[in-house]
């Protein structure tokens, strides 16, 4: 008895031990959660895997005249910061350096030909990417309109190991409420389909305030 006793003696200490942790973790700010990334209902793809800091994620497909409206978001403050940018899922991450730098990246198609990653060694015609984005109001008003042709004037964006993403332009300073993103494609790309296109409301890289 006296045995049984203690056995549940201690599944109580390590109970309260690891309860501790956790509690102290959390107010740490060590509490980690997957990244909930909105996107369209069934989407197979990861996304919050691959563009973990994006508040939304969705599928586009890259053909001159189509149309993509985003599912409403909800921007909770006026002082929120957000970007507008293209995301591609990696398809060169097994490759070796030598093999990327000698024209296998991805980055020799996402990239223009005037942006500071594109390698000297491409030796495909990348299409770039020309589109139109706008932020629409609940009412359907434009709040925000840009648009941007990587092939005339270059995109920032993020180099990561599964993904790369390249900023359109980005919005400050609207009022609370919902919002979609409306955006229209001005150019075929469809030589970029393989990298499996998205369009991301994404926190922007250098920012020094925070995004709710």
């Amino acid at each position: 008895m006296r045995k049984a006793g203690g056995a549940i003696d201690r599944r109580i200490r390590a109970a309260s031990a690891a309860a501790a942790v956790a509690f102290a973790l959390a107010l740490a700010g060590c509490w980690f959660l997957t990244p909930r990334v909105l996107t369209v209902p069934g989407h197979p793809l990861p996304v919050a895997q691959y563009f973990p800091s994006a508040r939304l994620a969705e599928p586009i497909r890259l053909r001159k005249g189509h149309i993509h409206t985003t599912q409403p978001f909800t921007i909770k403050e006026g002082n929120e910061r957000w970007a507008v940018a293209l995301g591609f899922v990696r398809s060169d991450v097994a490759l070796s350096r030598d093999r990327k730098m000698n024209g296998g990246s991805d980055i020799c198609w996402t990239d223009g030909p005037d942006e500071g990653m594109h390698f000297e060694a491409c030796t495909n015609a990348t299409p770039g990417f020309h589109v139109q984005w706008e932020l629409l109001r609940d009412d359907g008003t434009v709040a925000v309109r840009h648009a941007r042709d990587n092939l005339v004037r270059g995109a920032g964006g993020t180099y990561g190991t599964e993904a790369i993403t390249r900023t359109l332009s980005g919005f400050r300073d609207q009022r609370p409420g919902v919002y979609r993103l409306r955006i229209t494609v001005m150019r075929d790309a469809k030589e970029l389909d393989f990298l499996k296109p998205h369009i991301l409301l994404d926190r922007p890289f250098f920012d020094a305030r925070t995004n709710g």
